[in-house]
């Protein structure tokens, strides 16, 4: 039997509504069994954020309230679908352990991140329980599969352990029948709960895809599968039906609404199929991500991607390349996002976005210091896998663009995608005239069907 993992995020099990439709999708997909992979329910991981913050501070009487906040909530979709007494059985020691664990991180005054990691296991498997009975299906803990180090907050899967401890899921999904299982959770080699960090559900989906050799990974979300824009800056975005692994990968490091980039590394090593829905219109367009990529004509572009909220650092030629790397260093361990290093005989400049409060501050101590810092900025990247046959084609974009300010070209390693600097002013111009030169005027490559309509 090929098999197929659908996974649902916090927006697709947020409500009893939402469940029901969910419900809905996974018999029409899973009419023979499968795997159902699933988030806590939404605004459950921020709930338990803020009340582990306030334990750690000693405050317990509002980690407390925002316990019963959580348990009320899910209380409420469980009275609405009718499974109030049917999940009471397996809620009851997860509450029980989320108020055992505030309770300690007060009496110490410390929030660990090993201590987070199992509060958010709570919300997680709350969530489980109750959409494995929602959808008639079975729950199965992902910590029995999903090993990996022991770097709390953001733990790294191990493949082989998990390829090896998915064997007994891979013979008994083989024979049928629905299984339901957390997202975003690990097991540490000692046995203890891990967290996998950014876009975790999403990369437990495809990681159980890898191990259980699936056919298909499906994502449900609250978008139309992946778009050529942002629509709220191009009015005329559309799905894209079908992308390369490439073009993914690309689109998520330049800040486009799409898979995270660990989330999409299995189907390329493993070779399913990956699929972006929308829980909310489950028959409306839909992106399949292929690990052949599709034919696209020469210098075809298939999305036009941006981000912004850069800071530009620059180092004189003097500096040499050692002052830049290690201040690059000091900021990604502390939370930035790295999206450009470029080095000249004029000198070095580098492009990250602080994530953090703590990035943030190491900014302001680097600028205070006289490193000539600039905030601003935004990263825009042309990408398609018409650009690996006629890399050309991008600098003749870029140059139609005039006399538009650019800071510096950003190429990479990627032969689909070509991304450069721009002030975070001129997003609101540049992004629709990009999307009308470079994708609309090549939508027939992106979709057929629409072209034929058209």
């Amino acid at each position: 039997m090929s098999l197929k993992v659908l996974k649902f995020g916090g927006s697709s099990v947020g409500s009893a509504e939402a469940l029901r439709r969910a419900a809905a999708i996974v018999r029409a997909e899973l009419p023979r069994g499968g795997l159902v992979v699933v988030s806590a329910l939404r605004g459950t991981t921020d709930l338990i954020l803020e009340a582990c913050a306030a334990a750690g501070l000693g405050d317990l009487a509002l980690a407390l309230d925002q316990l019963a906040a959580i348990q009320l909530r899910h209380q409420a979709v469980a009275d609405e679908l009718g499974l109030t007494q049917a999940v009471a059985t397996a809620w009851a020691p997860l509450f029980a352990r989320l108020d055992q664990l505030l309770t300690g991180m007060a009496m110490l005054g410390e929030a660990t991140p090993r201590g987070r990691d199992s509060a958010l296991a709570v919300g997680e498997s709350l969530s489980a329980h109750l959409v494995a009975l929602c959808f008639d299906g079975t729950f199965h803990d992902v910590r029995e599969v999903m090993k990996t180090d022991a770097r709390f907050g953001k733990a790294r899967p191990q493949l082989e352990a998990i390829r090896a401890a998915a064997a007994p899921w891979r013979a008994a999904l083989s024979s049928g029948g629905l299984w339901v299982t957390q997202g975003f959770l690990g097991s540490s080699p000692e046995g203890l709960t891990t967290t996998l960090g950014r876009g975790g559900s999403d990369t437990s989906a495809t990681l159980l895809g890898e191990a259980l050799d699936a056919e298909e990974v499906q994502i449900w979300t609250d978008v139309d599968g992946v778009l050529t824009a942002d629509p709220s800056l191009v009015r005329g975005a559309r799905p894209i039906p079908q992308m390369s692994l490439g073009e993914a990968e690309a689109l998520s490091a330049f800040g486009a609404r799409v898979l995270h980039a660990d989330s999409l590394a299995p189907g390329g090593r493993a070779g399913f199929r990956l699929v972006v829905a929308n829980t909310l219109r489950p028959d409306a367009s839909r992106t399949e991500i292929l690990p052949v990529p599709p034919r696209r004509p020469a210098g075809a572009v298939t999305s036009v991607a941006y981000k912004e909220g850069i800071s530009l650092l620059r180092f004189p030629a003097s500096a040499g390349l050692e002052p830049p790397l290690e201040v690059a260093r000091s900021l990604e361990e502390a939370g930035a996002l790295r999206f450009g290093l470029i080095s000249s005989p004029a000198g070095t400049l580098l492009a990250v976005r602080p994530e953090t409060h703590a990035a943030t501050e190491v900014l302001g101590t680097l600028a205070a210091s006289g490193l000539a810092c600039e905030a601003g900025w935004a990263v825009v990247a042309l990408v398609g896998e018409g650009l690996r046959a006629d890399p050309v084609a991008a600098l003749r974009h870029l140059a139609a663009l005039g006399q538009e300010p650019i800071g510096g070209l950003l190429t990479g390693s990627s032969t689909v995608s070509i991304a450069f600097l721009v002030p975070e002013s001129r997003l609101g111009d540049l992004i629709p005239r990009l999307h009308d030169r470079c994708v609309s005027q090549t939508i027939g490559a992106i979709n057929p069907d629409e072209a034929a309509r058209r």
